[in-house]
């Protein structure tokens, strides 16, 4: 039965019919969800709604990566159903290609247009009309898609979101010195988080003001990380936590860099901002990942369940 069985898994390539069926379906969730629902998941909508209307976080950058954080969510539940690299890899892809013939379908076109969870609220602005990698279907004046339909991304920087996470779950994180290093950086992160709002020097809006009302984000982005800290360095195996936050803290990086009008860099934000801006995008990746863990874990013990029952 079991040379049977590993002969199946050889004729039918590397992945089994059930891991592309698990790939394919969660590419579909994964598209669906990023694109249609985050306006009704998340407090205020995706993008500026939520980061800035809801978290009063500053800016310049921090509704960029908010789909990405989330699909970090569907990415690793993917290597953790299939167990085998490249999984994550494939599942992005397979968004991207979504994406695109999705637009096609609508009639959209994949130049420099709008993308949908711009800090500026998903329009294009003078000389910043999109963002590093991402592109969607253009949107006329007043933010409002063409034909009335959402914009949909096509952001190669989701591929190598995936390439880091996968990336991580080959490293040896659990191992010493490494299981130390990043429970021990996210907590002094988070400390440093709270420690900028208890010294007033919160920052809040697009540009960076200082915040004249609670800052909420600075608190709970500081609570979690030191909470993913404690949960990793309990965990140490847990490395595609540490993988999707190393993603989104880079995502994050890579459009400061590189979508400013003025040149490299001109898009950061104020000093005091970016240490918490950091955290926030680690903590946003690590967390959706923690989910992911959460609900392998109901599956397995689902299966178990069903195993003994039997």
């Amino acid at each position: 039965m079991t040379e049977e069985k590993s002969l199946k898994e050889r004729i039918t390539g590397y992945f089994t019919r059930n891991d592309l069926l698990i790939i394919v379906g969660l590419a579909v969730i994964a598209f669906l969800t990023s694109n249609f629902a985050l306006n009704y998941i998340l407090p205020g909508g995706p993008g500026p709604g939520f980061v800035h209307g809801f978290l009063k976080l500053p800016g310049p950058g921090t509704g960029i990566f908010n789909v990405s954080a989330f699909i970090c969510l569907w990415l690793v539940l993917g290597i953790l159903l299939v167990k085998k690299p490249g999984t994550v890899i494939l599942i992005a892809v397979l968004i991207l290609i979504f994406g695109l013939m999705f637009s096609l379908a609508m009639g959209g076109h994949g130049g420099h247009g709008a993308h949908f969870a711009t800090s500026n609220g998903g329009h294009a602005t003078p000389g910043n009309s999109s963002t590093p990698g991402g592109s969607a279907v253009e949107r006329p004046a007043g933010g409002a898609p063409t034909g009335g339909q959402q914009p949909i991304r096509f952001d190669y920087l989701a591929l190598i979101v995936a390439i880091i996470i996968e990336c991580a779950g080959l490293l040896p994180l659990e191992q010493k010195p490494w299981k130390f290093v990043f429970p021990s950086l996210l907590s002094i992160m988070g400390i440093i988080t709270l420690a900028l709002w208890l010294t007033g020097n919160a920052k809040m809006g697009e540009n960076g003001a200082a915040a004249t009302v609670f800052p909420l984000g600075y608190v709970v982005t500081g609570i979690l990380a030191i909470a993913i800290g404690i949960l990793l360095y309990s965990y140490p195996s847990a490395k595609y936590i540490i993988g999707a936050g190393c993603a989104e803290a880079f995502y994050i990086v890579f459009c400061w860099a590189f979508n400013g009008k003025s040149g490299f860099f001109s898009w950061a934000p104020v000093a005091p901002a970016i240490p918490a801006l950091i955290t926030f995008a680690f903590v946003c990746g690590a967390f959706m990942a923690a989910i992911a863990y959460g609900f392998y874990l109901l599956w397995t013990i689902y299966v178990q369940h069903g195993s003994a029952s039997t």
